[in-house]
């Protein structure tokens, strides 16, 4: 069971002279006991929620941040913890372990570590003929990246996208050379099928080579790389997704770009509801840091078919909380560009599974998204990708497509704010947007011959 910990130092008494992890270990073991599974014996492993960069130079992120974006609230990221200890729990015992370590006055948050990638829903088409044709979503019904491959740097060149998930494919014949690197954690098989279709499926839909196998990325020029959320830890193995944000935030120049290939429950019993990560609050801090340095965030709205007007209610909070909702007491902004996901054909339409709400801002195909994958026995083949993990790659194309063509033409690439407003402009809306509420896909072809870029 793993758990990360944000400590309210305001909380805590000046006389205590016993470090902070000391103090987190402390305030676990006494809320330990719900957990009835767990080894009660063993040692608990405490240690700072990012170890993949030091405590200064991640001091330097944040100052850097402060200085780039004013209205960047800096999170002190030395309050964070990560807790795992020997022993698995149900979601009930893990729920009220939650509750009692978010009940204590030194206790700012809390929440499950571990978090969930998209699952894929797809239809095998093994093979290596040219698939192009079916690739329908860089087309007019699509984003229109056809049209703006036809202009410099229409194509991402100069540009850099980072994949942030679990696991990849990267000799897939139709990435192999790209020469697409892990910059930062472990590329890990994923839990979907026991091989890597997920991720596979991403990196295809933005970065398949134009070499008569397969299909086309929507990026042919763009560099990418990916960062995985395992991480090797005191010998084990553990998923942070917080850090893998930070990390592919460190690696990224502002106007670059990352997608977020996650998801997270909610507190709902015995079927958590799945909503965007932001809802926790040390990937919220994470995200906004990466959009504080300057870094274009793309992130799915999530595969739960919510409405993300409505309170949610996250483990170990006892408070219902409308953080999606603009407008809304307690709504935040960490600024990344939250993707939904509409049907193929035209006019569009919310897809069944995807989330919506205000908090949504633009949306793709979620449905026959053809790309590359890979079977159990590590084949190269093609697939019909699908949710708002497909729909969020589509978008993410869309964001460096424009930042290509304004790089060729010696202008200034977009912050992430300009970019959220920009990359709905002249966009396609659903048949009932306002049922709907997915926002616009966007449409490079309205931008470029509307004068935008």
């Amino acid at each position: 069971t793993s758990v990360a910990v944000k400590l309210n130092t305001t909380g805590l008494r000046a006389r205590d002279v016993r470090s902070r992890a000391e103090i987190v270990e402390d305030l676990v073991r006494r809320a330990q006991p719900s957990l009835k599974h767990a080894k009660r014996d063993a040692g608990l492993n405490v240690s700072p929620l990012i170890t993949s960069i030091s405590s200064e130079e991640l001091d330097e992120l944040v100052q850097r941040a402060v200085a780039n974006d004013p209205t960047y609230i800096p999170t002190d990221f030395k309050t964070w913890f990560q807790v795992h200890f020997e022993g698995d729990g149900t979601k009930g015992e893990v729920n009220e372990l939650l509750g009692k370590l978010g009940g204590f006055e030194e206790v700012a948050s809390v929440q499950p570590l571990a978090g969930t990638t998209l699952p894929a829903t797809t239809t095998v088409k093994p093979g290596s003929d040219p698939l192009f044709k079916q690739q329908g979503y860089l087309g007019e019904s699509g984003i229109n990246v056809k049209y703006a491959w036809g202009f410099p740097g229409g194509d991402g060149k100069g540009t850099h996208v980072i994949d942030v998930e679990r696991g990849w494919q990267l000799e897939h014949e139709d990435l192999v050379s790209r020469n697409i690197s892990l910059l930062a954690g472990l590329n890990v098989l994923d839990r979907y099928g026991g091989n890597y279709p997920h991720g596979t499926a991403v990196l295809g839909e933005m970065l398949m080579v134009n070499n008569k196998i397969g299909g086309v990325g929507i990026l042919p020029g763009a560099k990418g790389s990916v960062v995985g959320t395992h991480r090797d830890l005191n010998g084990g193995r553990i998923e942070n997704q917080p850090e893998a944000i930070v990390d592919a935030a460190r690696l990224l120049k502002p106007g670059d770009a990352m997608v977020l290939e996650m998801q997270t429950g909610d507190g709902v019993e015995p079927d958590p509801n799945l909503w965007p990560v932001e809802i926790l609050d040390a990937e919220f801090e994470a995200i906004r840091l990466a959009v504080a340095l300057g870094i274009i965030v793309i992130e799915p709205a999530a595969n739960g078919g919510m409405d993300m007007d409505e309170p949610l209610k996250r483990y170990g909070d006892p408070t219902p909380r409308t953080f999606l909702k603009k407008g809304a007491p307690d709504f935040r902004d960490s600024g990344a560009i939250v993707v939904g996901s509409a049907t193929s054909s035209l006019p569009h339409k919310r897809h069944s599974t995807s989330n919506y709400g205000s908090r949504v801002d633009a949306f793709s195909w979620g449905e026959n998204i053809l790309t590359s994958s890979v079977n159990a026995a590590y084949e190269n083949i093609y697939t019909n990708f699908s949710g708002t993990s497909g729909a969020a790659p589509i978008v993410t194309g869309a964001v460096l497509s424009i930042q290509g063509m304004l790089g060729a033409n010696g202008r200034k690439k977009l912050t992430p704010a300009e970019m959220r407003k920009l990359i709905v402009v002249g966009g396609t809306a659903t048949a009932n947007p306002k049922s709907d509420k997915i926002g616009l896909q966007p449409n490079l072809k309205a931008l470029i011959d509307g004068g935008y870029l």
